[in-house]
């Protein structure tokens, strides 16, 4: 009578030792962007005007949420709140991944569980002060749905998965790839037999049947639901990146090309040495230790296997028409293919009573480590570089509008991209993704550009560039209405336009985020 209870809280004990170091682990991996990285890309304008505008991105519950936590309207700036909650609530997420292996070592459930949040694809997602938090809880229901899928054969439990599905696609839908990527790689896990003994009462072929049910059944239950409730509300950007491919005789070759795009990006990221050293001895090892376990043949479709869920997983992205890599973090779903294969890795080394092979996942660990504090580092240096010159050119464009007091200056085309500081045109050749991830605070004409000039006080609105040929062509030898520096030049076009051409950088131009 007395014992059971008594298990329970063990049970509960062990269960808030794992999360709490989960959650330690991912703090100070994270901790350089908790501290530099305060408003990123459009929480700069989120922060000034309290919009959410989510649903124009397909996104409707990411307003419904946000504007729970944030007491209605307008929404304000809380960060770093959100992204520690979204550590909290993906530390949960990585002690269900351990349970299922059967890990019980709070360390070896850290240092594993770490690539759900941390991984270099995982940072762009981590640094929204406002989107941090409904991505992270996205990716957590796309998992917790595929944990639930392997766990039992209950229709009621298979409803459950399918309405979290359906909730990580109206959150953010990259991350409901997430369900693909772990429902994967269990399947894999069972086939070799790695799973906890309580995790392997299910049919390799039920496990994919169902997951491929759900999948398809939440992504065409949310295409559904946005085109008979939310179609009129999207954005030109949200509309034309939801446009599908064409069904016709050149599909395959489309989709195979689509298929092999975060492969060509993961090589191109990763692919020079040192960096792909921690990647190759990580995944010798795991070879290596499916031999031991089994046998070469059995290595090889295992890694076949496993090739094939990081092909697939993009899912739904792959029906796309436009390619969906240029923003990193539609990669969030690699955070959980590398905890799947190291939790495999652990349990691999612990079945065959070889400890030392756990010491493989460390190097890849460090990277994750180190990237996180360089990144960290390389935005705060970028930011103070970019700052600096933005009152620069607030000033200049005061000292203009002084000059002639009686013209009010209402107007501003901007031509050009702020150039890498130092400190990131150095960290970029070791980690080019890093490019990637830091955007250029003011970046040509864009109505992203205007935001940052009016954080630091230069309230003018927007005006095309194509109306440039109704003025006379900008020149630093009028220099009674220009303003000339090596860093940029500023001209008055007109009474009421000024035209800033920022100083062309040197290196190659910078990546869009």
């Amino acid at each position: 009578m007395i014992r059971q209870p008594c298990s329970y809280l063990v049970q509960d004990l062990q269960l808030q030792r794992h999360w709490k170091s989960v959650f330690a682990a991912g703090f100070f991996t994270l901790l350089p962007l908790l501290l530099a990285v305060d408003l990123y890309i459009d929480d700069i304008e989120r922060a000034m005007n309290g919009n959410r505008g989510w649903v124009k991105v397909g996104r409707p519950l990411a307003d419904v949420l946000v504007g729970w936590l944030n007491f209605g309207r307008p929404a304000t700036a809380v960060s770093p709140l959100y992204t520690l909650v979204a550590i909290a609530i993906l530390s949960l997420v990585g002690v269900a991944c351990a349970r299922a292996y059967g890990i019980r070592s709070p360390f070896w459930t850290a240092i594993a569980s770490l690539p759900l949040m941390a991984q270099p694809y995982a940072l762009q997602v981590m640094s929204y002060g406002f989107d941090a938090l409904f991505m992270a809880v996205a990716l957590a229901s796309a998992i917790t749905a595929a944990i639930l899928v392997h766990r039992s054969k209950s229709w009621r439990i298979i409803a459950v998965a399918l309405a979290l599905l359906l909730l990580s696609f109206n959150l953010y839908q990259p991350a409901a790839n997430g369900f693909l990527v772990l429902t994967g790689c269990l399947c894999v896990g069972s086939s070799i037999e790695v799973l906890d003994r309580d995790w392997q009462v299910l049919s390799l072929r039920w496990r994919l049947l169902i997951s491929a049910v759900i999948y398809a059944g939440g992504y065409g239950l949310y295409r559904l639901v946005v085109a008979l409730f939310f179609e009129q509300r999207l954005n030109g950007y949200a509309v034309g990146a939801a446009e599908l491919k064409q069904f016709d005789s050149a599909l395959a070759l489309k989709l195979f090309m689509s298929a092999c795009e975060p492969l060509q990006m993961l090589a191109k990221d990763f692919s020079s040495l040192p960096v792909l050293l921690p990647f190759v001895l990580f995944f010798v090892s795991y070879a290596a230790l499916l031999i031991q376990w089994r046998s070469l043949p059995v290595a090889v479709s295992t890694l076949a296997g496993l090739l094939m869920v990081l092909v697939l997983a993009p899912g739904g992205m792959l029906l796309l028409r436009e390619s969906f890599v240029r923003h990193p973090r539609v990669m969030l779903y690699f955070g959980p293919f590398v905890t799947s294969l190291m939790l495999q890795l652990l349990t691999l080394s612990d079945r065959l009573k070889r400890p030392i092979w756990r010491l493989a996942v460390l190097p890849l660990i460090w990277l994750i480590v180190v990237m996180s504090y360089a990144y960290g580092h390389s935005f705060a240096a970028q930011a103070r570089f970019e700052q600096g010159r933005i009152s620069r050119i607030v000033g200049a464009a005061s000292f203009l509008q002084a000059k002639h007091s009686d013209q009010t200056l209402r107007f501003l085309m901007v031509q050009g991209t702020m150039p890498r500081s130092p400190v990131l045109q150095n960290t970029v050749r070791k980690f080019p993704l890093i490019d990637r991830l830091i955007p250029p605070l003011l970046d040509g004409n864009q109505t992203f550009s205007f935001s940052q000039l009016q954080l630091h006080g230069l309230h003018l609105k927007k005006r095309n560039l194509d109306d440039a040929e109704n003025y006379f062509s900008p020149s630093c030898q009028f220099l009674s209405d220009s303003i000339c520096t090596s860093e940029f030049s500023l001209h008055k076009v007109a009474p009421d336009t000024l035209y800033l051409d920022l100083a062309p950088d040197p290196a190659p131009i910078r990546p869009s985020t």
